[in-house]
């Protein structure tokens, strides 16, 4: 099971100068969404079956910014919030939804199957691609990201006083080509592969898997 994220609001928003405003280097401003605390992890076996789940907090960027600026009635506020939580409810694969406060919302999600039937797996959805598994028919490999935020785009997010901080972890017993974690151990014949993320800058999870 996956360990409490976040204790309040001010832990999750606080202006995050003054500590690790972590990102999972996932997202571009012109998104939507920007993960908040979390705890995700991917499960992938050497066959192509895995399981895929995060455990956190969303921050619905443009929803944070008119409420901190006071741009919003209640009633547009319930509005907004109430659609954010539609919207996550149309993915079967949500668990749990709920609104946490100050534009976040508690956020359970997880997913499973074969990447040689389904090709492409994505958290939340291709549009809000926050991260993915891609399945290479051709080249025989399994790649696993989290998306690349530009520089200007981590210096607004940091400006506006957002970020995030959270762990992933890859778990595997297949052979690795490439990768970027900070972290490595064995359990039996399974890697765990440990990535922990500081900063909007830091550079964001890369894994090449053969097939």
């Amino acid at each position: 099971m996956m360990p409490p994220i976040m204790q309040s609001v001010s832990a999750l928003l606080r202006p995050l100068r003054s500590i690790a405003l972590a990102s999972f280097a996932l997202l571009a401003l012109s998104s939507c969404y920007l993960p908040g605390s979390f705890d995700a992890e991917i499960e992938l076996s050497r066959t192509g079956l895995y399981k895929m789940s995060f455990d956190g907090y969303i921050v619905d960027v443009q929803l944070y910014d008119d409420m901190r600026k006071n741009k919003l009635t209640k009633e547009q506020q319930d509005t907004k919030i109430a659609n954010v939580i539609n919207d996550f409810k149309r993915d079967s694969d949500t668990k749990e939804i709920s609104y946490f406060g100050q534009g976040a919302f508690k956020v359970v999600w997880q997913t499973s199957g074969d990447v040689t039937q389904t090709k492409q797996i994505t958290f939340f959805r291709r549009n809000e691609n926050m991260l993915s598994i891609l399945y290479d028919e051709k080249e025989g490999t399994i790649s696993l990201a989290g998306k690349y935020v530009k520089k200007q785009d981590a210096e607004r997010i940091l400006e506006m006083g957002l970020n995030v901080q959270g762990v992933l972890r890859v778990k595997t017993d297949a052979r690795i080509i490439a990768h970027n974690a900070q972290r490595v151990t064995k359990d039996g014949l399974t890697t765990i592969y440990g990535f922990r993320l500081n900063s909007v800058t830091d550079p964001s999870p890369r894994m090449k898997v053969a097939f």
